[in-house]
């Protein structure tokens, strides 16, 4: 009986040698030769199988955060977050607990520099600087799962990897990290289609920042509908990460299971008004609170009872203190004024406070306080707007250096240049709308219709010699579907991504560019549609080229809606956006010779010139009107100030039109909801 050569070994073709397979080889059993191994798995000497990949490498820069003190007041003189202050380092995790508003975001974002703080400093590595300058060294994991939810697992990482960095490797030692190898060519799914579970979600949300090799990651809530076994394996995920690659995590965590809670090293605790009852290691936390007499009820876990404490439903065992006074005994203990923290009772400091405090202030300090907070109120209004347009500049001067002066690279690090962006996003967009196929026939039966709908309306329009006015009454029509669209610039997945370093120029041409196949098929097929009852006088290509235009001066219009509108607000909004453009704003009511000479419009008419319905009309009145050759048309002045020779016209302006919407959206993407985009 023969016997073959073991696994992990090979032999000579007459089996007279055994042979260790040799590093970067498998040899699986009955090998004559070694088999070479691609360069993502891992492979020593004598593997047998290829079965694993690489492990994730240590992250090349690691940082240690120090807070000192920091603290937001609103205009309204509401103070937020007050006085928070301690480290997180690297090689650790930390979790971040309290109450509801305590102001648990706020911090992150105020550590984060996407909320300016009013007050403290923060240190990274030793040096006081802000840590917005390593933004693309900063991964964030929001709470919800924001991503694009039609394409699979491999296909959101390796787009996220080329967005933050110019190559993909070690994507696929990511997904084996996050042990989701047996899903990557999975669909995400969403409410109407389902995909992958909501576990597994959460760990493709992380993994959204891991392939972009962060130093620093942050994490709102990452166990937020999430049973307490999959929480526990998420939390024993953050710390392998944290051990393994030297990052940095904080994790906004609510509620945790104890066994979730212990895979923390280290613990920040706020409570309610946003001030810090104890930062420090995780293992000592309970063990402080049962020094000050709190102490832990045997059947409760030891998070949610801190929890309590930190809400103030939990009073001390035998002390003539509340846990109000918590944040101050922390702070006399943590700067060192004192070794005990139960020598700090009661807190004689604010019963000096209470007891000296007045029942009545006079009028005089009554109105010196009104003045003092209005005055901090437009203090605080004036930097905001000081701060918002030195952002834009500051970005924009970023932009034109790193785009058209080569000789200044980014510091912190490279990301692919503007070209690379745009082809790698305009494959993400053609694929995404391959997956949406189904909306995309839908739509294609919604422009069909509408294209029917007002070809049976202008079907008796029949008239002989001039045109009569209920040609200009139909037209309109003809323009309101196109304002009446699926307007899907994805803004949160844009807002994640921006905020990690994608540009936006990029993002928003491969958006339209991939757009246009769409643009083109609705307007053909309304044209079709538009001419099977309507007994029309132009060109078939005449109608079709003002239908292309005005789609085009929609569809941008759209972006511009989208951008600016809440997606809630989007239909009711929409509609009225559509019917004021096409009816109020066409030259039918109010008619051009109204709006040109009355002083009623003085002000406004400029409105009517900047109209895309307007010059549609005019464009298809012109070729409806021109084969016919009756005498008062050709001899004698057009109704509405038309005239034949502004056809052309008419189509410049629709592209000039629809080119300014374009550029009036992209800003609005760069202007609007700043914050989200750090």
């Amino acid at each position: 009986q023969p016997v073959y050569c073991c696994a992990g070994y090979y032999c000579s073709e007459n089996g007279s040698e055994l042979s260790l397979c040799p590093e970067g080889h498998f040899c699986e059993i009955g090998s004559i030769q070694p088999s070479p191994c691609h360069k993502l798995a891992s492979c020593p000497p004598g593997t047998s199988a290829l079965s694993s990949y690489r492990k994730l490498e240590p992250v090349s820069r690691t940082f240690d955060i120090e807070f000192t003190n920091l603290g937001l007041i609103l205009p309204s003189g509401i103070e937020i977050v007050k006085g928070v202050s301690g480290k997180f380092s690297k090689h650790r995790t930390c979790a971040i607990m309290g109450p509801s508003g305590a102001g648990k975001t706020t911090f992150v974002s105020l550590l984060t520099g996407k909320v300016k703080k009013t007050s403290g400093t923060v240190k990274v590595n030793g040096v006081e600087e802000t840590l917005e300058k390593y933004r693309k060294l900063i991964g964030y994991v929001p709470q919800e799962d924001v991503m694009l939810r039609e394409l699979t697992v491999r296909e959101i990482l390796v787009v996220r990897k080329k967005i933050a960095l110019f190559y993909h490797k070690f994507v696929l030692e990511t997904i084996s990290f996050l042990e989701l190898s047996h899903i990557m060519d999975s669909v995400i799914g969403n409410e109407e289609n389902r995909g992958i579970s909501g576990g597994q979600r959460k760990r493709v949300n992380i993994g959204m920042e891991l392939v972009a090799e962060p130093s620093i990651l942050f994490l709102d809530e990452p166990t937020s509908g999430l049973d307490s076994t999959t929480s526990f394996e998420l939390c024993t995920l953050l710390k392998n990460i944290a051990h393994q690659q030297g990052l940095t995590i904080a994790a906004i965590i609510h509620s945790p299971s104890d066994q979730a809670f212990r895979q923390f090293d280290d613990f920040l605790l706020l409570s309610k008004g946003g001030r810090v009852i104890y930062s420090g290691e995780r293992d000592k936390a309970l063990n402080y609170f049962e020094n000050l007499g709190f102490v832990c009820p045997p059947d409760e876990s030891p998070p949610d009872f801190m929890l309590k404490i930190a809400s103030e439903k939990v009073q001390p065992v035998n002390r003539k203190f509340s846990t109000s006074d918590l944040s101050n005994i922390w702070n006399n203990y943590s700067s060192g004024q004192i070794n005990d923290p139960t020598l700090n009772l009661p807190g004689s400091h604010i019963t000096i406070e209470v007891q000296c405090e007045k029942p009545s202030v006079k009028i005089i300090q009554k109105f010196k306080n009104f003045l003092s907070n209005y005055l901090t109120i437009f203090l605080q209004l004036f930097r905001d707007v000081i701060d918002y347009f030195n952002d834009i500049m500051t970005e924009f001067s970023s932009f034109l250096r790193t785009t058209f002066f080569f000789w200044e690279s980014d510091p912190i690090r490279e990301t692919p240049n503007g070209f690379t962006s745009f082809v790698l996003l305009f494959k993400r967009a053609c694929l995404q709308l391959y997956r949406n196929r189904g909306q995309f026939f839908f739509d294609t039966s919604l422009h069909i219709a509408c294209g029917t709908f007002v070809s049976l309306t202008a079907s008796n329009v029949n008239y002989v010699g001039r045109p009569p006015r209920e040609l200009c009454i139909v037209t309109p029509y003809a323009v309101i579907p196109y304002c009446l669209l699926s307007l899907d610039l994805i803004q949160v997945v844009y807002w994640r991504e921006t905020s990690a370093g994608m540009k936006s120029l990029p993002y928003f041409l491969a958006k339209f560019t991939a757009d246009i196949p769409r643009i083109i098929n609705a307007s053909t097929m309304f044209s079709m549609a538009f001419i099977l009852f309507y007994s029309y006088q132009a060109l078939f290509v005449e109608i079709y080229v003002i239908a292309l235009l005005s789609y085009s001066c929609a569809w941008t219009m759209g972006y511009f809606l989208s951008i600016i509108v809440k997606k809630e607000q989007m239909a009711l909004i929409g509609t009225g956006f559509a019917l004021a453009w096409s009816l109020v704003l066409s030259g039918k009511n109010p008619e051009l010779v109204a709006v040109n000479s009355s002083d009623t419009y003085k002000f406004v008419k400029w409105l009517w010139k900047v109209s895309a319905p307007r010059w549609v009309v005019e464009a298809l009145y012109l070729k409806e009107i021109g084969p016919r050759k009756w005498y008062e048309i050709h001899n004698e002045p057009l109704n509405f100030t038309y005239a034949f020779e502004h056809y052309e016209d008419c189509l410049i302006n629709l592209g000039f039109i629809a080119y300014s919407w374009a550029v009036i959206s992209f800003c609005a993407m760069k202007l609007v909801n700043r914050k989200k985009l750090k």
